[in-house]
């Protein structure tokens, strides 16, 4: 074993803007972009952020708390589902938001060499599904998407936050078709099982409004406070919900798919390779006409050796092997498209191939496509209007 120079503790400190129309977003922008630069100086010392120990959070008037559902959305957009052992909220009369972080002294084992999953070290593995650290500026991707997101639902007819469950996170976002007996599309947002929102992937869907389908953009509960294995049952409770309630919603029930993005293209696949009848005696066997898949996790086994591994609730590999669609007979009939984009690493790619391989003994007509000049964030957009968009419609 060896242990980790000490390094300091980090403070950031990140004015408010004058003259404040909206003082609570003010306060919340400054927060990101405070947890932006914590995240750099974190990097730059050597440090991680599984070893965040505690975080004091000083603001006017006490107002920040980053365990609020707008304050923690930011939180896991920079740091996914890492968090300091204790939070402490402290106020003052500046116009100013300070993040003081207390940082453990980690210690940690040589890395090794042993092949972890298909002959690959778990160094290799981490950079293999490290999709963030492939694309540098995802954050400003994030800021883009949340962006849209806000003007796209502020000027939709939607219903917001709909629930299919109890917890906070277990809503959905319905927007109606204009015609009755309309196609339903339900996406299921990425993040690593561990961040991201519904509300900025509603852009995504504006040409299948167009077309005339009604589309549920669903969040779940995010790990670490939950399992992957709860949110399978999220979703499946999600889905249960629309099937039951087609008439309510307008919806042909004979006539929904599944779209999802990496989280979700796992959650997705589980979805139509779930046992229907013995989960609910009332739904066939295919509830799911068709699903596109969109650069999708099905082998969870190298997740286990990610650096976010301890996060998402796969102690064992026969844990990661239940939980894996790889490993799982798909619904009967069902129509599948798989894309991944085409600058992802070898990995995505992998996971897409394999799963219509072993598929493909089940499903005709499994096709399997590499969006050109995408990477791992970029590759959604060809489903508002691009390639994904027009394979979607198709798939119907």
């Amino acid at each position: 074993m060896k242990k980790r120079e000490s390094v300091s503790d980090i403070t950031v400190e990140m004015a408010l803007k004058a003259a404040s129309t909206d003082w609570q977003a003010d306060i919340e922008a400054a927060f990101r972009e405070a947890l932006v630069t914590l995240l750099g100086r974190l990097k730059a010392v050597g440090g991680s952020p599984a070893g965040m120990r505690h975080l004091s959070v000083t603001s006017p008037a006490g107002r920040l708390d980053p365990r609020l559902p707008a304050c923690d959305r930011l939180w896991r957009e920079v740091f996914g589902g890492f968090k300091p052992a204790s939070f402490a909220i402290e106020a003052t009369s500046a116009p100013r938001v300070i993040l003081s972080l207390e940082l453990e002294e980690e210690t940690a084992a040589s890395p090794s060499d042993a092949p972890v999953w298909r002959g690959l070290a778990a160094a290799a593995v981490n950079t293999a599904y490290s999709a963030r650290v492939a694309v540098p500026d995802h954050l400003d991707i994030f800021v883009r998407w949340r962006e849209a997101g806000e003007r796209f639902l502020a000027t939709r007819k939607v219903s917001r936050d709909l629930p299919y469950g109890q917890a906070g996170l277990q809503r959905f976002d319905f927007f109606p078709a204009s015609r009755p007996q309309a196609p339903l599309l339900i996406f299921i947002h990425g993040g690593y099982w561990q961040a991201m929102d519904k509300a900025e992937h509603a852009p995504l869907l504006a040409g299948h409004l167009a077309a005339g389908w009604a589309v549920a953009v669903l969040n779940y509960r995010l790990c670490p406070e939950v399992t992957i294995a709860d949110q399978v049952e999220d979703v499946r409770q999600a889905l249960r919900h629309l099937w039951h309630g087609a008439e309510r919603y307008g919806i042909d029930r004979k006539c929904i798919q599944v779209v999802g993005h990496s989280a979700g293209g796992h959650l997705g696949a589980c979805l139509v390779s779930s046992d229907w009848p013995t989960l609910d005696p009332d739904m066939p066997a295919t509830p799911i006409r068709a699903a596109l898949l969109i650069s999708g996790i099905f082998d969870l086994e190298p997740m286990r050796h990610m650096s976010f591994g301890p996060l998402l609730g796969l102690p064992d590999e026969k844990t990661a092997r239940a939980l894996s669609p790889l490993l799982t007979a798909p619904n009967p009939g069902l129509r599948l498209h798989l894309a991944v984009g085409e600058r992802e690493s070898e990995a995505f790619h992998w996971q897409s191939r394999e799963l219509a391989r072993r598929w493909g003994e089940r499903l005709e007509g499994i096709e399997v496509s590499s969006v050109a000049d995408t990477h791992h964030f970029s590759v959604l957009e060809a489903l508002s209007s691009g390639a994904l968009l027009r394979t979607s419609l198709a798939l119907a």
